[in-house]
């Protein structure tokens, strides 16, 4: 019987789901998106994200506006394999999978294949993200939290269209760390984010070396050299500092070494 109800509730979720999609409506009550709007069924999209709910909710979501979509990807190695077999029009991209950051695949698509748009929905909204977000100029961004069905059709037909989309969140963040003097990208070298970001992994400082190719006691002075640039005294504080303003994230720290 639970695993009964578990279907029953999963079949429910999809069809409401499908009947979001299929009936939106605008404040007038009129059709939130005539046909003539619509992007062309030709227009083929590839779905990389891992909760399957969520990403099945994709698949119906392009399917109701008129779009060819592939079965989702649930890991970047899957979805950049279908990227790179099929070449289409548009990525529907999570930032956080399995086997590693949505982003980091999101720039090897863009340098392979400058022809495809990339939307990044994700539910990662802090300040490195968003900066992340127009640093490597994706197409278009919404989050997952608190955004309509409607702003991820805006978003598709704007991307598909030739213009970028992001909601408002992506501007407003990077323009505070643009104002704020003592912002991280302000007092921290792109290499000693780096560095941040592999000690909010809980890294040892020889771990930390090894990877960048210098001794550890060089690498101990550059510890020393961010905490004093953050004002943090800790490394705990440094880790929470990491995980907070996005430079490593929570998964990160269960994946396998």
């Amino acid at each position: 019987m639970p695993a009964a109800r578990a279907r029953h509730a999963f079949g429910l979720r999809h069809r409401l789901a499908w009947g979001m999609i299929v009936h939106m409506s605008d404040a007038r009550g009129q059709p939130a998106r005539p046909d003539s709007a619509l992007p062309p069924a030709a227009a083929r999209v590839v779905v990389i994200e891992d909760q399957r709910l969520v990403a099945e909710f994709f698949v119906l979501h392009c399917r109701a506006i008129g779009l060819t979509v592939e079965p989702p990807c649930s890991t970047l190695r899957d979805g950049l394999a279908a990227v790179r077999r099929l070449q289409p029009d548009l990525v529907l991209l999570d930032f956080s999978l399995p086997d590693g950051n949505g982003l980091d695949v999101a720039k090897t698509i863009m340098d392979e294949f400058p022809e495809v748009r990339i939307i990044g929905v994700s539910s990662h909204r802090d300040p490195w993200t968003m900066l992340q977000v127009q640093r490597l100029g994706l197409h278009g961004f919404v989050d997952k939290h608190e955004q309509r069905p409607e702003i991820l059709t805006e978003a598709i037909q704007a991307v598909l269209a030739g213009r970028i989309y992001y909601v408002p969140m992506v501007n407003e963040s990077t323009a505070n760390l643009r104002r704020d003097p003592k912002a991280f990208i302000r007092v921290l070298s792109d290499y000693e984010v780096r560095i941040l970001s592999m000690i909010g992994e809980s890294k040892s400082d020889d771990e930390i070396a090894t990877v960048l190719g210098i001794s550890p006691a060089t690498m101990q002075s550059r510890r020393r050299d961010i905490m004093r640039k953050l004002d943090i005294h800790t490394t705990p504080k440094l880790i929470h500092f990491a995980i907070v303003n996005g430079l490593t994230r929570p998964e990160q720290l269960t994946r396998p070494k």
